[in-house]
């Protein structure tokens, strides 16, 4: 495993140490459900990547299991100078919603797909990508969203950023 990797992991853990520790010190405000993530709730993100190069483009979908616990998918592809991928994958979040901030949603998970490399000496293979993300509504309904991905396997490593906008269906 190289240094780079390490530090990714390493800060990835950080951070959901720090997330955790201030969502158990922060208990005395009241939650507004109509705009944070609430079980039974489904969202569709449409989203375009923050990337060198090219930018990908895609959409998730989610469904929200229990209070916390968020589960989905997400379609990425990539179109560049002589490559395209295509990488669905399957995902698993963890929502803090015991930190109790107005309109923003803060999550972390892991997706693990499988991306199809059409051209450009890129080889398909398994994806495992944790991530970090926040949403923030304007309304009930519409929100805007930002997340940071880790690849960890294969030509897939590194860490590219997405921004979208967030849809209660």
């Amino acid at each position: 495993m190289n240094i780079k990797k390490i530090i990714l992991i390493t800060l990835v853990i950080l951070l959901s140490a720090s997330l955790l520790s201030a969502a158990y010190y922060k208990k005395t405000v009241k939650r507004n459900t109509t705009l944070s993530f609430v079980k039974g709730d489904k969202f569709l993100t449409p989203q375009i990547g923050l990337y060198s190069g090219v930018i990908p483009f895609g959409a998730s979908l989610e469904y929200a299991m229990t209070e916390n616990i968020g589960i989905g998918a997400t379609l990425m592809a990539w179109f560049g100078s002589g490559y395209s991928v295509f990488m669905p994958s399957v995902e698993a979040a963890y929502h803090f919603t015991m930190l109790e901030v107005d309109k923003l949603d803060l999550f972390a998970g892991v997706g693990v797909g499988f991306a199809i490399a059409g051209s450009g000496g890129y080889t398909s293979g398994i994806s495992i990508n944790p991530f970090v993300a926040v949403r923030y509504w304007f309304s009930e309904k519409l929100g805007v969203s930002f997340r940071s991905n880790i690849g960890l396997i294969g030509d897939w490593t590194g860490v590219f950023s997405m921004l979208g906008v967030v849809l209660k269906i």
